[in-house]
């Protein structure tokens, strides 16, 4: 049996031809895996403690923003004093 080098060739082509979409959907979807696989385990891994403690404890919060929301009137205490009858003008009524 004597293979040469135009042979295979040849026969490399046609295969390629024959399974060029399989092969591209192939070398996606294990392109796609890989990167999935890889996020993951960065996520994994960055998700993890490794003993860093901080060293400040801000858990004070900010007073002027605690006035605000305590200023908000609920759906109840709102009165409807809302004017509504300016409302838009049409521009194209004579």
């Amino acid at each position: 049996m004597d293979i040469s080098l135009s042979q295979l060739k040849s026969t490399s082509l046609i295969i390629l031809r024959r399974y060029h979409v399989v092969i591209y959907a192939l070398i996606v979807a294990g392109s796609l895996g890989f990167a999935v696989l890889s996020l993951n385990n960065i996520v994994g891994t960055s998700a993890e403690s490794d003993g860093y403690v901080s060293s400040t404890n801000n858990t004070q919060f900010d007073t002027r923003t605690i006035q605000r929301i305590n200023e908000l009137k609920s759906r109840e205490q709102n009165n409807g004093s809302i004017d509504l009858s300016g409302g838009r003008s049409n521009p194209f009524v004579e």
